[in-house]
């Protein structure tokens, strides 16, 4: 008997490729699931009102959808490094006292200057639909902005390590597919809503006087002021 005949034996490598094919399947379908599952809860982060959703809305009143789009952009590539950090171990570092309470206050800080800047702007008639094309240049572009106000939020830092790092620690363990998958549906969520959003505030643009809009924009900066603070106060006990 020759022990080594058995690899080539007929219907070896075909039931190898049944194999093959079996676990592709199952890899395909825990994507799709940790996917949907990914879209389905940031869908609902996304419409929970916060810093983001009130920046969104006064870039979109400000400056236009495309500009408001783009703060997307700087969130999508943040939450992308996130990701990369959390197959590297990341979240233990996050998880550290001193770090989310620095975060905390960075972000408070962060907050506040906006919040302040809208404010004087608003109240000084600064900001008006009628010249917004020539409005004074904002000192980041909408893309750092996006990124920077996501990471401002210890909303957004609590999400990820939790819901968050629960729901990338499965993709992970599934491989690549799975974490390409989580990242699309997560991404895919708050472009869904925050498309939504910036079009029904353009929309409305169009009725708004120059009054009414500072208001808006003043409303939505002294909730960005209310923030921070809340930020720093919560870091600081």
């Amino acid at each position: 008997m020759h022990w080594g005949s058995s690899t080539h034996l007929p219907g070896v490598p075909a039931l190898c490729g049944r194999l093959s094919l079996m676990d592709l399947s199952e890899t395909v379908l825990a994507s799709a699931r940790i996917g949907a599952a990914a879209f389905a809860i940031a869908l609902t982060g996304a419409m929970a009102p916060g810093p983001f959703l009130t920046v969104m809305i006064a870039e979109t009143v400000r400056r236009g959808r495309a500009s408001a789009l783009l703060l997307l952009v700087g969130h999508a590539l943040l939450e992308a490094v996130l990701l990369v950090g959390f197959a590297f171990g990341l979240q233990g570092v996050l998880k550290r006292p001193a770090v989310s309470s620095g975060l905390a206050i960075v972000g408070g800080a962060f907050l506040l200057w906006m919040g302040a800047t809208l404010l004087f702007d608003a109240g000084r008639g600064r900001i008006s639909l009628q010249v917004e094309a020539e409005a004074r240049p904002a000192r980041f572009g909408p893309v750092v902005r996006g990124a920077a106000v996501s990471l401002s939020s210890p909303y957004w830092t609590l999400w990820w390590l939790t819901i968050g790092l629960a729901l990338a620690s499965q993709a992970l363990a599934v491989g690549p597919v799975a974490v390409v998958a989580f990242f699309a549906g997560h991404e895919l969520a708050d472009l869904a809503w925050y498309a939504l959003v910036v079009q029904a505030v353009h929309s409305g643009r169009r009725i708004l006087s120059d009054t009414v809009y500072r208001w808006a924009i003043g409303v939505c900066a002294a909730f960005l002021v209310y923030l921070g603070a809340a930020f720093i106060a919560s870091a600081i006990r």
